[in-house]
């Protein structure tokens, strides 16, 4: 009997093995290349040719998406790829935090039968006293019994507290594991190839389970204006497979299909009658599965952003494992002239900004964050949107507290003329301060308000200091240069005509 449990035993052992094994073996493929997009990649797999060739890939990947691309080296006769189930696939990736929760529940399982085997003996001490027992032999008996069990109500104790906190450990493991796993891990992909050559076979697929965004960290440097910057990429997929090597970052989507635009008619008629409608959005469009040539390798710095008609796109090297954990990767450094100024516009806060203008980019600039800096200490943080090689860029570093503008409005008279024609006079007056240790200049800026309709005139009465810019739009702009300690002053005075039967509304 027991030589045959032994040998049930090995068995079972060598069979866990032999999966582990399983787990544990390199896949028939490696990757190739892979084009990161804001949701999704396409990976082009290679794998040995051979008459046929087989392999299994992720249930992650859209099966509709999985196709061989031409290769000189190979003649392929036929492809298939076919969507199957399977046990839960433990992806590599996991397979560590996968066997820390298998030791841990191994360890509850012996904890609760501990706990299991106390409360039995607890059990056979609750019986009734052996009929036997005489005179002495009782109370010796007792003490010897009470003794026994204090000390299994202590072990029980101590192991069930043990317990617990252990089933809270495996709690959070769980958790993040399963946060961790890729969705559909009970399904693959099963590629066959029939092919005649002897190149390596590529085949493409693409994944939703994928996503990255470009950022910036740019600092400016108070003394010479100069902006140094860096561009990332932030990454993260949830393939299951471990993405290394290089990494192509594109800004824009392919898209499903494409038709030169076609501007219809536009028919004035009346509204039917309001029917509750609900539509649908369709998911985003899947890329086309285009072969895409190789960007050429990039530079230390700058950045090396290859420009198409339709793509802006960055190449680094380093590793995306497949949990959904981001990373960044370094796509380059610049460094960039600009000049430096503090705007005031005291009718949106009474600080100033500290703004960078850097005219004539040398490289274009991809929509993103950015986490700004002024001589190595963080200013706060902006979002950029696209920028060409040759524009302009204006960024504004954070708030100047020192350079203070306060506005103070003067008191309205209304009255009337002889036509009936309503009238307001209004103004402000605004006074700039500096208390920075060295003489700055300040573009200050505000309003006067422009009229929208014929009945309503605007008569500008006073403008003191007079303004370096006036827009069409009545926005004003002056130049103040300030010394250590010095304020000056601005005032604005203008008269509004109106109809006296009407209500004036700034907007």
């Amino acid at each position: 009997m027991k030589t045959g449990v032994h040998i049930v035993i090995i068995l079972l052992l060598l069979i866990l093995c032999a999966k582990r094994d399983a787990a544990e073996a390199a896949p028939p493929f490696s990757i190739h290349r892979t084009d990161m997009y804001p949701s999704g990649a396409r990976i082009v797999f290679s794998v040995p040719a051979s008459e046929k060739v087989q392999f299994q890939l992720p249930g992650t990947f859209d099966i509709a998406s999985v196709r061989p691309l031409a290769s000189e080296e190979t003649v392929i006769h036929s492809f298939e790829a076919v969507e199957v189930s399977r046990q839960e696939w433990i992806p590599p990736v996991l397979e560590k935090a996968f066997e820390a929760i298998r030791e841990k529940e191994r360890q509850r399982a012996i904890l609760a039968g501990k706990i299991s085997a106390i409360d039995q003996s607890l059990e056979l001490l609750s019986a009734p006293l052996p009929k036997e027992l005489k005179g002495s032999e009782v109370a010796d008996y007792v003490v010897s019994v009470r003794s026994v069990r204090e000390k299994m109500e202590l072990e029980h104790a101590v192991l069930s507290e043990s317990l617990e906190e252990l089933q809270k450990e495996i709690a959070v493991l769980r958790r993040d594991f399963e946060s961790k796993m890729p969705s559909d891990s009970q399904k693959a992909i099963n590629v066959t190839v029939v092919l005649e050559g002897k190149g390596p076979v590529f085949v493409e697929a693409f994944s939703r389970h994928a996503e990255w965004r470009p950022f910036y960290r740019m600092d400016l440097s108070g003394e010479t204006g100069e902006i140094s910057g860096v561009l990332f990429a932030r990454a993260r997929q949830k393939t299951g497979l471990l993405f290394e090597g290089n990494v192509h970052f594109h800004t824009s989507m392919p898209s499903v299909a494409v038709s030169p635009p076609e501007l219809k008619p536009l028919v004035a008629d009346f509204a039917p009658e309001q029917k509750e409608n609900r539509r649908y959005a369709m998911d985003g469009a899947l890329p086309m599965m285009a072969t895409m040539a190789e960007a050429p390798a990039p530079a230390p710095t700058p950045p090396a952003i290859v420009q198409t008609l339709t793509d802006l796109s960055a190449q680094a090297e380093g590793i995306l494992t497949g949990d959904n954990t981001f990373a960044d990767f370094n796509l380059g450094s610049f460094l960039l002239k600009s000049e430096t100024s503090i705007v005031s516009v005291p009718a949106l806060s009474e600080q100033g900004w500290l703004v960078a203008e850097s005219k004539g980019l040398p490289l274009p600039i991809l929509p993103g964050s950015v986490e700004l800096s002024v001589d190595g200490h963080p200013s706060g943080k902006t979002t950029l949107p696209e920028h060409g090689s040759g524009s302009d860029l204006l960024v504004a570093f954070g708030r100047t507290p020192r350079v203070h503008a306060s506005r103070e409005k003067i008191v309205s008279k209304e009255g009337s003329t002889w036509t009936g024609r309503g009238r307001l006079e209004d103004g402000y007056t605004i006074e700039v301060s500096n208390s920075m240790p060295h003489t700055v200049t300040v573009a200050l800026r505000d309003r006067i308000p422009v009229s929208s309709r014929e009945n309503i005139s605007v008569e500008t009465l006073r403008i003191d200091p007079k303004p370096e810019e006036l827009t069409e739009q009545n926005l004003l702009t002056w130049k103040l240069s300030l010394a250590p300690g010095e304020k000056r002053t601005v005032q604005v005075l203008f008269r509004l005509g109106y109809p006296s039967d009407e209500t004036l509304l700034f907007r």
